[in-house]
């Protein structure tokens, strides 16, 4: 069962894609949930405002995740710029039962998922990758300059 989010209310700490854009965008989240088996999954800016959902989380809890997979992601930005080891591709952190896997969409967007099944991790990646490359040009353009400035994260990488 796939919990979609519907063309969202502007919620503090959540930013909406284009409406143009807005179902195409929720049509490959959910198909990516569904080829990967993934509890949930989530699309955010770097800037730590929440932009799309499927599956079994809520609203409150996309914007638990998104804050802490905002972080994850920039930290490893910060680690490859430091090392000069280039970009993040795709972050895994395994748990003993499950993995959240991120990867970058684009400069602006990240793409967060959880799944219970860490013996298909290389399927995962490869759709991960499937999905950044049909979703990077519908993301929106110049989200931070829709947004609050207070809303934002004071870092940018």
């Amino acid at each position: 069962m796939s919990i979609t989010t519907p063309a969202p209310p502007r919620l503090m700490n959540t930013a909406s894609p284009d409406p143009e854009h807005h179902d195409q965008l929720q049509d490959l989240l959910d198909g990516l949930l569904r080829d990967t088996a993934a509890s949930y999954g989530v699309v955010f800016g770097t800037h730590g405002l929440h932009l799309l959902r499927s599956g079994g989380l809520d609203q409150v809890g996309a914007e638990s995740v998104t804050a802490v997979m905002t972080n994850v992601l920039l930290l490893s930005r910060g680690v490859g710029k430091l090392t000069d080891k280039g970009e993040a591709e795709t972050i895994v952190v395994r748990y003993s039962s499950g993995a959240l896997v991120l990867a970058p969409v684009g400069g602006s967007f990240g793409l967060g998922l959880l799944t219970d099944d860490v013996e298909k991790l290389g399927q995962i990646a490869y759709a991960i990758a499937r999905f950044t490359t049909r979703a990077a040009h519908l993301l929106p353009a110049d989200i931070l300059g829709s947004v609050k400035v207070g809303a934002l994260s004071p870092f940018r990488w």
